[in-house]
C-alpha cells in the first residue's frame, strides 16, 4: 500500500467539511486535486471512503481510518515544523525520550537536577513508550531514552536500572476486586484495557479478553480502570505516583504469571556522554524506591 500525505490531507479536508470544494479551498489545492486523491486512495485501499450522495459521508471505514490519517497528519506537520527549526539552529546534543508511565512531576524535578548537573548541555525531550523507542531511535535521531521496556534492544546500548513489580489493577467496587485470586476464565468475562504502542514493529500487548480497548499510554489505563470501564495490567509506578485515579483502584492476585516491567536507559553507541549516562543511572539508583523499583 503507497498512500501519500497529500492525500491524507485531501481525505482529512474532506471529511471536515463534507464538501469537496470546500476541502480544495481549505487546504489550498484545486478541486479535481482532491476528488483525485479520494478516488486514488479508494483505489489503492479496494473500499470506498464516503458516500457521495447527496454529500460525501464517511463510509464507517472511512471513518475508522481517518483517525489514523488524523494522528499521522499531526506527526507529519510537527516533523515539517521541526525540520524548519533546524535551518538556522544545530541539533540538540541530546535528544532524550522519556517513558509516558514516567509521572511528570518526579520527571520535572530530576530534569531540574540534571541542568544543574550539566548547564551547558542542550536536550530536547519526547515523551514516548517503551515500544516506540526502536523507532524514534532509528527514524527520528533519538540519543537517549528512559523507558520501561519488556526486551533488550538489539540497535542500542542498554544500562538495566531496575523492575517495576506489575498487576492487575480494578476500580475498588469491581466484580473482580471481591474475588480472591482470580483465574483466567474470571479475567476474560471482563472488558480488558491494554496500553499499546502505535508504532508498527512494537511487540504486541498481552491480550486476555477478546473484549477489550487500547489506549497508549499508562495513565490513560489507570483512568479507566478507576472509572470501572474495565482491568489492566500496569506497573506498581503507576499506584505510587500522583494521578487521582489511584486511590479509586486496587490490586488484585491473580493466577495470571506477570513479570515485572524492566526501567532502562537507552544510548546511541558514541554519542551520548559516559558521565551523563553514569549521572542518570546513580539518580535513578537514589530515588528508586520513589517510583517503586526492585
Amino acid at each position: 500500500m503507497g498512500l501519500k500525505i497529500d492525500e491524507l490531507r485531501s481525505f482529512a479536508a474532506v471529511a471536515a467539511t463534507g464538501s469537496f470544494s470546500e476541502a480544495a479551498r481549505k487546504i489550498r489545492r484545486a478541486q479535481s486535486v482532491v476528488s483525485m486523491h479520494i478516488s486514488g486512495m479508494e483505489a489503492e485501499l479496494g473500499y470506498k471512503l464516503f458516500d457521495r450522495t447527496p454529500k460525501p459521508v464517511l463510509t464507517p471505514r472511512g471513518t475508522e481510518l481517518l483517525v489514523g490519517a488524523q494522528r499521522l497528519l499531526a506527526e507529519a506537520d510537527r516533523l515539517e515544523t521541526r525540520a524548519l527549526s533546524l535551518t538556522d539552529t544545530p541539533s540538540p546534543a541530546l535528544y532524550m525520550g522519556i517513558d509516558l508511565v514516567l509521572e511528570a512531576p518526579v520527571m520535572i524535578d530530576w530534569l531540574r537536577l540534571f541542568a544543574r548537573r550539566f548547564p551547558s548541555v542542550r536536550l530536547q525531550v519526547e515523551n514516548i513508550t517503551g515500544s516506540e523507542a526502536d523507532w524514534f531511535f532509528s527514524r527520528a535521531g533519538m540519543n537517549l531514552a528512559l523507558i520501561f521496556a519488556s526486551s533488550p534492544s538489539s540497535h542500542c546500548d542498554e544500562r538495566l536500572l531496575g523492575h517495576s513489580p506489575v498487576s492487575i489493577v480494578v476500580a475498588k467496587n469491581h466484580p473482580l476486586a471481591s474475588l480472591s485470586r482470580p483465574t483466567l476464565e474470571d479475567l476474560r468475562c471482563y472488558r480488558q484495557i491494554v496500553v499499546h504502542a502505535r508504532a508498527p514493529e512494537a511487540t504486541p500487548p498481552r491480550v486476555i479478553c477478546n473484549d477489550h480497548w487500547e489506549v497508549d499510554s499508562g495513565l490513560w489505563a489507570l483512568g479507566l480502570a478507576a472509572k470501572g470501564v474495565g482491568w489492566a495490567i500496569l506497573p506498581k509506578f503507576l499506584l505510587l505516583g500522583q494521578s487521582p485515579y489511584k486511590n479509586l483502584v486496587t490490586s488484585i492476585d491473580s493466577t495470571l504469571a506477570l513479570s515485572p516491567e524492566r526501567l532502562v536507559l537507552r544510548s546511541r553507541d558514541g554519542e551520548v556522554d559516559p558521565e551523563i549516562l553514569n549521572w542518570w543511572a546513580d539518580t535513578i539508583s537514589k530515588y528508586k524506591a520513589k517510583i517503586g523499583l526492585t
